[in-house]
């Protein structure tokens, strides 16, 4: 290379870097300027206040506890309605539940009958 070829180069690469700098802070702006303003927060005591009532209503329904309406409760307290607990407060027969128990093993037998096949395919291909 000759001598203006490397001027060239070195005049290029640092206008380059000027215009980028110019940029950046142009976009991003100045950080000694930005500021986050924020509360202080008082002493923490032990003493405890009642809630505001117009947030907190006593008589509302809790929102964490699954409401089931009719005569189903859920015994083991899992939030789910299990066959047994269905089938105890009338909303399935024994037949269904069964019928329902036979549907979901056959489902779970084709799943993994599908990753055998698919495992097996695998190793055929190796």
């Amino acid at each position: 290379m000759r001598r203006s070829d490397i001027f060239t180069v070195t005049f290029i690469a640092s206008v380059g870097v000027l215009l980028t700098f110019i940029a950046c802070s142009f976009l991003l702006g100045d950080p000694d300027t930005r500021y986050l303003k924020h509360k202080t927060i008082g002493k923490i005591t032990a003493d405890l206040t009642s809630p505001d009532p117009e947030v907190f209503n006593v008589d509302a329904i809790n929102p964490t506890v699954e409401v089931y309406v009719g005569s189903c409760e859920d015994v083991d307290r899992n939030g789910i309605l299990d066959r047994a607990e269905l089938v105890a407060c009338g909303r399935a027969t024994p037949e269904t539940a069964a019928e329902e128990e036979k549907k979901e093993k056959d489902a779970e037998k084709k799943k993994e009958e599908a990753e055998e096949d698919k495992t097996s395919e695998t190793k055929k291909e190796n």
